[in-house]
Formats: C-alpha cells, sequence, structure tokens
C-alpha cells in the first residue's frame, strides 16, 4: 500500500472540516428566536441622521444646560420645543416645532 505524504490532501481535509464546523455554529447558538417575525409593523418611513463630526458642540445645540455655571453652558439660550421637557437652541425654532415628531438620543 503506497502512503501519500502530501500535505495538501491533509490541508483540503482540514478546510474542509473548518466549513463544516462553521455551518453549523448558526443551528448551535439557536439563531432560530432572531429570524422570527417581528410583532411590530415598521412605523417609520425616513430617518435623518445628524452626525456633526468637528460640527457644533452639543452644549449648543441639544444639551443647553441652563442652570449649569457660565463656564460650562454655551453662549446661546434655550427654547422650548413641542415636546415637554425637551429644549433646543435659539438657533433651531423650526426644528423646536417639530420635534414631537424627532427622536433625540442622547449617549
Amino acid at each position: 500500500m503506497v502512503e501519500s505524504h502530501n500535505s495538501n490532501s491533509r490541508f483540503f481535509q482540514r478546510r474542509h472540516l473548518l466549513r463544516l464546523g462553521a455551518a453549523s455554529i448558526p443551528a448551535l447558538c439557536g439563531t432560530s428566536s432572531l429570524l422570527a417575525e417581528s410583532h411590530h409593523g415598521a412605523r417609520a418611513d425616513h430617518c435623518i441622521v445628524l452626525f456633526l463630526n468637528g460640527g457644533p458642540s452639543h452644549l449648543d445645540m441639544w444639551d443647553m444646560k441652563p442652570e449649569a455655571p457660565t463656564e460650562i453652558r454655551g453662549e446661546f439660550q434655550p427654547i422650548s420645543s413641542s415636546l415637554t421637557g425637551v429644549s433646543v437652541s435659539e438657533h433651531l425654532p423650526r426644528l423646536a416645532q417639530q420635534m414631537h415628531r424627532a427622536t433625540l438620543i442622547r449617549s
């Protein structure tokens, strides 16, 4: 009997086993719950993300802190918005009128 010492055959066998193992991971993790239908229907028609890298400070637009000391708070005044308890910068009056339709994430 001739034995093959070809390392390529071992490599291909190993690769095949790795593929099988990787393919079985979702079944082992129980991802069927992740694929379940949502009980909520989608409601959002539009999404606008404001990522202001290098833009105005959040203290000048969204997180005014009017009770903070002068060194901390911004130079602009907060105005009330259509959403109770949320104020925005005085430079965003039209946005303040529409805040009841927006989601403000402070993270």
